[in-house]
């Protein structure tokens, strides 16, 4: 028992004496040199001793300093000006990078593929810092955190030099130790004519640092010039004055935007039409009524125009409604359809006789079925109506440009910079309302189909038939008027009153309607209400079916204190 206490004893021993000889990293001496010229500038000097080991500190180390401080007016921040002037290592010129990470520019010095050798290495890093004298009524104030309150190392001594021109005289000279928000007095303080030195009598721990303030008597100092005052306006208001330019900018280009493509051609009243435009499908028809695609309905009212006119078959499933099946015939005239239909039905029914629709994921369906609107988005599309999209998408760049400007420079965020994105944004939602227009030709064919959609919807209340075959009144009712077209009713969305239209009209007639086309009849569903619904909300969910579907996932799972005053940051190593 006692040889094996001993073991222990000599080995605890030999792991604290190989812990001692293994040095720590520190930085040894941390000291600035701040020179305040006659102008406001400082041009600071820091040279920075530091112990390397190999853990934290390998191939350098990197100088954080703050983006920006406090205006003086309290309403917010303003940007810190620096101007990296050198940057040496042991004497010697060493390369380094900079960019800004949140609120500090971090000056990364070392080469990442050199690593250092394990001694003390001397960094010095100059820069200029612009307008940094605190002016007040009284005197001008040197007020700067000279080391920073962020470094990862403790820094076994610090000093900060502040180098005033000649003729400067001292009114106040104080010093503060510690962590951020501390008023430690823990320096020694010499001052030599326009020279004063603060040094640290006691090392500072991790995230301690030395803040001087010097305040000299004013006449040595120039006030600030226009240049400097411009740019302090700037600073302020700058992010207020991009977002009203922007606001007005955008509006001219908008208006005269809208003046020179944006305005509709002249439209004339729209009167109830009783026959569709000549020449035009339902899908047609329904691209043109919605300017674009809206759903299934286009693609359903043309399987009903090309099975009422011969060319297919639709069956309902009677124990399952929402299957359809579409097959194939040739009875109907060629000249009953148009082109893109009739490239439609050749690529539908492409070496087969039948298509189910409501089972399945469908391949030769999809792609049938994405040529045909592609043909009718060809053919119907920018020729009759165009969305004017190249103006809107310069507007919306031009709006994110300047909000992306004035977020970057904006120094407090105010009620006038939310009212004035918001308005950015009214402004361009306006504008993709009011940009796309009609040509002529389609503002013609669009009215003809307003007012034959208004037949449609309020045929009934043009009492229809009341009136003579052959007289200028609308013609009356009949199953085939209301057969031929029903394909555009739902095609235009107007499918229910057209159909009730049917039914309270000749309700006769509605009551035993058994179309050639289908297995279905107003029989079959109770009324000629329950018939239309049933084939179109099934062939709806039918064609959906056949169609890729979407997937989604989600998942959750002296009235001063140290670190303040301008300077500040940290660092460490890399």
């Amino acid at each position: 028992m006692l040889g094996l206490a001993r073991l222990i004893f000599l080995c605890c021993a030999a792991l604290i004496l190989s812990g001692l000889a293994v040095g720590q990293e520190e930085i040894r001496n941390f000291d600035v040199v701040i020179e305040v010229e006659t102008n406001g500038d400082i041009r600071v000097t820091e040279t920075i001793d530091v112990n390397v080991e190999g853990r934290d500190i390998r191939r350098g180390i990197f100088r954080d300093l703050p983006a920006s401080f406090q205006d003086s007016d309290g309403t917010g921040t303003l940007p810190y000006r620096y101007t990296i002037l050198s940057v040496r290592k042991d004497g010697e010129r060493e390369p380094y990078s900079r960019e800004t990470i949140g609120n500090a520019v971090r000056v990364q010095i070392g080469d990442p593929n050199v690593y250092l050798d394990y001694r003390v290495h001397s960094y010095e890093i100059r820069y200029l810092v612009k307008n940094m004298v605190r002016y007040s009524e009284g005197f001008d104030e040197v007020y700067w955190n000279a080391t920073g309150t962020y470094w990862q190392f403790p820094i076994l001594s610090a000093s900060a030099d502040v180098r005033f021109p000649d003729g400067a005289q001292m009114v106040d000279a104080n010093a503060y130790t510690g962590y951020g928000g501390s008023a430690g007095r823990d320096y020694d303080y010499r001052g030599n004519g326009t020279s004063h030195v603060f040094r640290t009598n006691r090392p500072l721990s991790p995230r301690e640092g030395l803040t001087v303030s010097v305040s000299i008597a004013k006449g040595v100092i120039d006030p600030p010039s226009l240049s400097d005052k411009g740019w302090l306006w700037w600073a302020r208001n700058g992010a207020l004055t991009a977002l009203i330019t922007s606001f007005f900018g955008l509006l001219i280009f908008y208006q005269r935007s809208f003046d020179r493509v944006g305005r509709d051609p002249t439209k004339g009243p729209v009167f109830p039409q009783y026959e569709p435009p000549k020449g035009y499908s339902p899908a047609a028809a329904h691209h043109i009524y919605y300017r674009g695609f809206r759903g299934h309905d286009g693609l359903i009212g043309s399987l009903m125009f090309l099975a009422a006119n011969g060319h297919m078959r639709i069956d309902v499933d009677k124990n399952d409604k929402k299957k359809t099946t579409l097959s194939k015939q040739t009875s109907g005239p060629a000249s009953a359809v148009t082109a893109e239909l009739a490239s439609f039905h050749s690529r539908l029914f492409s070496g087969k006789a039948a298509v189910k629709l409501g089972e399945k994921y469908d391949a030769d369906f999809t792609k049938a079925y994405t040529q045909f609107r592609k043909k009718i988005s060809g053919k119907y599309g920018s020729a009759y109506f165009k969305w004017n999209l190249i103006y809107l998408i310069i507007g919306g760049i031009l709006s994110v440009a300047a909000v992306a400007f004035a977020i970057a420079q904006v120094s407090y965020w105010s009620g006038w910079h939310t009212l004035l994105v918001v308005s950015l944004a009214g402004l361009n939602g306006l504008f993709m309302y009011l940009m796309p227009a009609p040509t002529e030709k389609g503002q013609d064919v669009r009215t003809h189909l307003q007012g034959f959609r208004l037949y449609m919807e309020k045929a009934e209340k043009l009492q229809l038939n009341s009136v003579e075959v052959g007289s200028d009144a609308p013609p009356p009712m009949t199953v085939e008027r209301y057969e031929t077209f029903l394909p555009y009713a739902v095609a235009l969305g107007v499918e229910k009153p057209w159909t009730k239209h049917f039914e309270r009209l000749i309700p006769e007639e509605a009551k035993n309607y058994n179309p050639g086309w289908t297995n279905v009849s107003a029989r079959t569903f109770g009324s000629m209400g329950g018939m239309t619904d049933g084939m179109v909300s099934g062939m709806s969910s039918g064609v959906s079916s056949a169609l890729p579907q979407s997937s989604s996932s989600s998942g959750s799972g002296g009235g001063g204190f140290s670190g303040g005053g301008g300077g500040g940051g940290g660092g460490g190593g890399w």
